[in-house]
């Protein structure tokens, strides 16, 4: 009942907040008009993505196809301090600036002021839903052109206004639909994380110095945001017994420093030793996975950048949105129990309490799964 409330409640502030804004809008008489240039006046561009990890791998593609509509011009990301170091090396990116949307204000409104001193030609903000800040911040940097989903009356903030996607679109189709009005479209479609030699010797280096190079390594990310998310400690600690028994496979457990007690409590469930790297340096997170012949994990963050590396994945998803956020590509597998009625429900915790959508895959599932991708020979006992 209370979530009934709830919903009610945003209607009719989303529904007011449209009709204020384009009274607002009306009232100071700013008209946007469509934009019917060339794109030979674009020189400099700003892109927009502040939010999570995931969510700036996937809008790669999209950072590629408009650096190949406007190969001349010169395009800056504004990014998170979570995010931002995953488009370090992106050959289609000039220049990055942080924002950090948890900062001070005062840090908040320089970036606002540097953004505006660079005198944008074009703003692009693939943010699909009602929140306003991005749009607010597309506006406030002065660029001439600015583009970005119509949403509750986010569109008067803009020269062009892209429709209201469908959520059933995959989180990379949403990110190029904003570019749409711009006359861009992607053919490719994989997102791209990219690595300097320097990141990659080191990572051989760590690898060399706990004796799994050589091995066929398998990265295991245990994490996520929402507990709903994650598939159940004891199955990972089964599944990585099993994997250990295979001959010439290695595995390395990853994990950001405040999901230390979950790693502590996986590992003191599996037999032997295991190879851990509890860092929150994304950079060295992605130089090591490179070197890894599959990652199996929840779906988060953690797994588009494996993706973005090109390597095969295995994954589990609950309660999100599969068709918007599963890997691209054949060499992804993804399991999903799609038969329960629950399924989809996209909260952070499981309402009736059995967790199913997670507990019902197994581990001989992933095991299959995993035999598949990896040359497994004798086991090792």
């Amino acid at each position: 009942m209370r979530e009934k409330y709830f919903s009610i409640l945003k209607r009719i502030y989303l529904g007011f907040r449209k009709h204020s804004l384009h009274a607002l809008a009306a009232l100071f008489a700013r008209k946007n008009l469509p934009y019917l240039g060339s794109g030979q006046d674009i020189k400099k561009i700003l892109f927009i993505r502040i939010d999570r990890i995931g969510d700036i791998v996937l809008s790669t593609p999209a950072l590629k196809a408009v650096k190949e509509a406007y190969p001349h011009s010169k395009i800056t990301v504004l990014a998170s301090p979570s995010n931002s170091p995953l488009v370090f090396n992106n050959p289609n990116i000039d220049y990055i600036v942080v924002y950090d949307r948890r900062g001070r204000l005062i840090d908040r409104i320089r970036v606002i002021q540097k953004l505006r001193e660079s005198s944008f030609d074009l703003a692009i903000d693939p943010y699909p839903d009602y929140e306003l800040r991005t749009a607010v911040i597309s506006f406030l940097s002065g660029a001439r052109k600015r583009v970005g989903y119509a949403s509750y009356g986010r569109e008067v903030l803009f020269t062009l206004r892209a429709p209201r996607i469908d959520d059933n679109k995959h989180f990379v189709d949403i990110t190029l639909g904003v570019l749409k009005p711009l006359g861009i479209h992607a053919g490719d479609k994989a997102p791209e994380v990219f690595l300097a030699h320097e990141e990659r010797q080191w990572a051989r280096t760590w690898l060399k110095e706990r004796g799994v190079w050589g091995e066929q390594i398998v990265g295991i990310h245990p994490g996520g945001h929402y507990e709903s998310q994650r598939w159940p400690p004891e199955s990972y600690a089964d599944l990585m017994d099993q994997l250990q028994e295979w001959k010439g496979v290695a595995l390395i457990i990853f994990g950001a420093p405040g999901e230390e007690p979950l790693i502590k409590k996986i590992c003191s469930m599996v037999t032997g030793e295991v190879v851990t790297f509890l860092e929150d340096d994304i950079r060295r997170f992605a130089a090591l996975l490179s070197y890894c012949f599959v990652f199996i994990g929840n779906n988060s963050g953690p797994l588009h950048v494996a993706a973005g590396l090109g390597i095969a994945t295995i994954s589990f998803m609950g309660p999100t949105n599969k068709a918007r956020w599963m890997p691209i590509g054949d060499i992804h597998t993804v399991f999903r129990m799609d038969d329960l009625p629950c399924i989809g429900c996209n909260r952070g915790y499981c309402k009736i309490k059995t967790h199913d959508c997670m507990r019902l895959i197994t581990p001989s599932m992933v095991l299959e799964a995993a035999r598949g991708i990896l040359q497994v020979g004798n086991s090792r006992t």
